[in-house]
């Protein structure tokens, strides 16, 4: 990578970690370029130098969120190795590795929301994220499926509903943690979508091996 071509990443990288501020203060028909250089330290040509728009920056936040979870799976996978043992031990081990895998502080919670809800209001927009949303479903729900057949298991439901279900639990914990209610303690979001896992786990039948 020459300097040049580093200097402009690091400078879209700054870009992309300001808007999960300005964004998750702000949301982002709120929030102004101006904003978003200030955050980051650059004036405007440097961000049109390196995005075209809001929307564009906004698929590059996408894109971060889904390398956010690329990487938490991957370390999942590594943590737990050949799965052996113990279902709920199994469950366990791989939800603590997935949240302590999972970008820390408020800003990039209320970003994921921001962007889901600027999807709901942008046609536009909405497509690259369903593109993202359905790569990251199938992704994980391919892992799962593969890891529990390894072990003599399969999910109550399809891949995509039951990972969509997983997901909806984790925003809620998620968003619950930032509100403060004495219900969503540490462990508590973690302790839920076990709860919901084990409920969509099934020893493979006679039946359902055929």
């Amino acid at each position: 990578m020459t300097e040049l071509t580093a200097r402009r990443a690091a400078t879209r990288d700054r870009l992309i970690d300001a808007a999960a501020v300005v964004f998750g203060e702000k949301g982002v028909l709120g929030a102004a370029v101006e904003e978003i250089c200030e955050e980051a330290g650059f004036t405007r040509g440097a961000f049109y130098s390196n995005f075209s728009s809001k929307d564009d920056l906004c698929l590059a936040l996408l894109e971060r969120l889904y390398d956010h979870q690329t990487a938490a799976l991957d370390q999942v996978i590594d943590a737990i190795g050949s799965p052996t043992g113990d279902l709920e031990d199994l469950i366990r081990r791989a939800l603590e590795v997935f949240f302590a895998a999972q970008p820390e502080g408020r800003n990039w919670v209320l970003t994921s929301q921001v962007l889901r809800l600027h999807a709901a209001r942008s046609p536009e927009f909405a497509a690259a994220y369903r593109r993202f949303n359905e790569q990251g479903i199938a992704r994980v729900a391919d892992t799962i499926e593969g890891v529990l057949a390894s072990l003599g298991y399969e999910l109550t439901t399809n891949g995509v509903a039951a990972i969509s279900l997983l997901h909806a639990v984790h925003e809620y914990g998620a968003l619950g943690s930032l509100i403060g209610s004495d219900a969503l303690e540490d462990g508590y979001a973690a302790g839920l979508m076990a709860t919901v896992l084990g409920a969509l786990i099934r020893p493979v039948s006679s039946t359902s091996a055929r």
